[in-house]
């Protein structure tokens, strides 16, 4: 009986997974404005109409930065849900967000979870290559602390 369930799950989750496009946000960097200005350079993967409309997108993070005057490199796992709206031309979504980062600053680390939202263009550059900027505005939460944060994502997306 087990098998049977969980082979029933797994065509389940093959028919979704089957459902829209596949694509790759190979270097996506993300500069903050605020609190504190840091760069930083992501992979991501998503698949589009993955539960009706909703778009589903993974990706690890690492970047360096300033935290509270000291240098820190950070080290992150996001996962998005999107919502596409149609326009002609770029393709405006809008999404939320969470993940898990860990913060290295002076020898010490820290982990934090972040919730943030996402509002994001996407302009089609030739066939399956297209350029996004987002702006992803955000709280992290650390240690009973909590902080804001306004992030601007920009890079390319490919599609597979």
């Amino acid at each position: 009986m087990k098998k049977l369930l969980v082979l029933m799950v797994v065509f389940v989750l093959t028919g979704a997974f089957a459902q829209g496009r596949v694509f790759g946000e190979a270097v996506s960097g993300q500069i903050s404005v605020t609190p504190a200005f840091g760069m930083s350079l992501g992979l991501q993967a998503g698949m589009e109409n993955l539960l009706g409309p909703l778009t589903l997108r993974g990706g690890a993070t690492v970047a360096v930065g300033n935290a509270g005057g000291t240098a820190a490199t950070l080290f992150g796992l996001t996962t998005d849900v999107l919502l596409p709206f149609t326009l002609q031309g770029p393709n405006l979504y809008a999404g939320l967000g969470g993940g898990l980062v860990v913060v290295a600053t002076s020898g010490t680390s820290a982990t934090a979870f972040q919730v943030r939202g996402i509002l994001g263009l996407e302009f089609p550059v030739a066939g399956k290559f297209s350029l996004l900027t987002e702006v992803v505005p955000g709280f992290t939460f650390a240690g009973g602390n909590s902080a804001f944060g306004l992030g601007i994502n920009l890079g390319p997306r490919l599609y597979f």
